[in-house]
Parts: C-alpha cells; sequence; structure tokens
C-alpha cells in the first residue's frame, strides 16, 4: 500500500490490507469509550460514524482484536504508542485493556510515559473530582522483543574495561500542549507537539507510522514536520476531508526536521 495516505474507512479494514510487516510504528489514540449519549460527544465531532458506547466486554475485545492485527504488519522491533485515558463513568477501563492486551496478545507493556498536559481539564461542578492534568502513554512491543524493540536512545559511552554501553537519558515524562486547537468536528483533537516527542523516542529516519485513528490528521501532520512516511485510516469522511487540508497546509511551510 501506498506511503502518506489516509483511508477513509474502519481500521479493522486498512489492517487487513496492510502489507505484512510494513510499519514501523503504531502511533493512535482510541475512543476512550465514554459511553456518552444525548447531549455528549456521541452527537457531535468524530461520532458522526462512530458512537462512543460499546459495553466494557465489547470495547475490551475490539482492542484486542486492533493489536492482534496489528501484530501482523508491525515490522521486526517494532513499537506500539498508545494513549488511553479513562471516563469519569470507568475510571478502571484503561488497565483493564492493558491487562486483557498482555493476556491476549504477543505484546507485552515495555513503558509508560506520562503526558502533562499545559493545561488541565477542570471539574468544577462536581466537588470530589480533581483537575486532570496528566494523562497516560502506554508503549507496547512484542513480548519476544522487550529487549531488542527500536528507540532512538544514542550511545553517550562506553566502558573501556567491559564494554558496557551507555545511553542518553531519557525520561518517562513529556509536557505538551492539550491540542492543536479547538476543532467543531472532534471534541479531543490530538497534540502534535506531544506526537513529535513521542516519535523522537521510538520512530528511526524514514520510518512509516500508522494510526489506526487518525481523527483530524494530527499524527500524519507530525510525521510530515519531521519527514517520516504516515498512513492512518478514519472512518468519518468529514474528519478525513478535514485532516488532507491540514496536511496539504503543513507541504508549503517549511519545517527543521526534528532529526
Amino acid at each position: 500500500m501506498k506511503n502518506n495516505i489516509i483511508y477513509n474507512e474502519d481500521c479493522l479494514i486498512t489492517l487487513d490490507k496492510l502489507d505484512e510487516k510494513s510499519i514501523d510504528v503504531v502511533l493512535t489514540s482510541p475512543p476512550y469509550n465514554m459511553t456518552k449519549r444525548k447531549g455528549g460527544y456521541a452527537d457531535t465531532g468524530r461520532y458522526d460514524v462512530y458512537q462512543d458506547w460499546k459495553t466494557e466486554e465489547e470495547y475490551i475485545d475490539w482492542m484486542v482484536l486492533i493489536f492482534n492485527k496489528i501484530d501482523n504488519v508491525l515490522k521486526d522491533n517494532g513499537v506500539i504508542i498508545f494513549n488511553i485515558s479513562y471516563s469519569i463513568e470507568n475510571p478502571i477501563l484503561p488497565y483493564k485493556v492493558i491487562c486483557e492486551i498482555d493476556k491476549q496478545t504477543n505484546f507485552a507493556l515495555v513503558d509508560t510515559i506520562i503526558w502533562k498536559k499545559k493545561n488541565g481539564i477542570p471539574f468544577p461542578a462536581n466537588k470530589r473530582r480533581l483537575s486532570r492534568l496528566f494523562e497516560n502513554i502506554f508503549i507496547f512491543a512484542r513480548k519476544s522483543e522487550v529487549n531488542s524493540f527500536n528507540t532512538n536512545r544514542q550511545v553517550k559511552s562506553i566502558s573501556e574495561k567491559t564494554g558496557q554501553k551507555y545511553y542518553e537519558i531519557k525520561y518517562n515524562h513529556i509536557e505538551a500542549a492539550n491540542n492543536d486547537g479547538k476543532c467543531s468536528l472532534n471534541q479531543a483533537t490530538y497534540s502534535s507537539e506531544l506526537c513529535r516527542q513521542l516519535l523522537d523516542i521510538y520512530a528511526l529516519p524514514n520510518s512509516t507510522v500508522y494510526d489506526p485513528f487518525m481523527g483530524t490528521g494530527t499524527t500524519a501532520v507530525a510525521c510530515k514536520q519531521m519527514n517520516l512516511n504516515y498512513i492512518g485510516s478514519e472512518i468519518s469522511l468529514k474528519q478525513c476531508e478535514y485532516a488532507k487540508e491540514r496536511i496539504e497546509k503543513i507541504q508549503h511551510m517549511k519545517y527543521n526536521s526534528y532529526r
């Protein structure tokens, strides 16, 4: 399949069409299963097609299925960068998803990165809810590759006595903007600043990055800024068209590679 394209279709369809071992990095933030209906997320934005109210069992099975299909297309030593947060209705769901991915797929959780947002999400009408300033970014690699998956950490020194390599320090904490600005099509747009920092750790030069939930195109924008290839899936036609407009604007702007 071609690089640098967003397919207006369910990611399960795209994953069945992608060439075997053609993807270096998967970077995505799936719907959080907010279970909101009338007057909530389900009536607007991304949910003009997708309805965000699966049962807990349906949602977990869906995530496991996606990971198993990713296993067919991810290159050796590739990684999955997976941002999933919790809803007030079901705060433990992300951790159940992580546990089932570990049980039912070939992938293991190898790291967790804390994303500190520049602006917290307040809950002023709820006396007992703290304002949310952090989200988790879960990093997965195949269980057979937990000691060999790709990173961009550079060798800083080598012991003359033992030959042991010592690498540059990278902390499991990233501070980045909440998003790239408000968009009427999606109330939960992603942050290209966050994507760039994540890809700077895990995407080798000339990598192809796949986002199964491309939304308004933020992952693709970050890839264009970093001279990386991208492939995306997005079931909403409106968001697909919006994403392509964003990418075309990037093509007419000058960016220095983050490499």
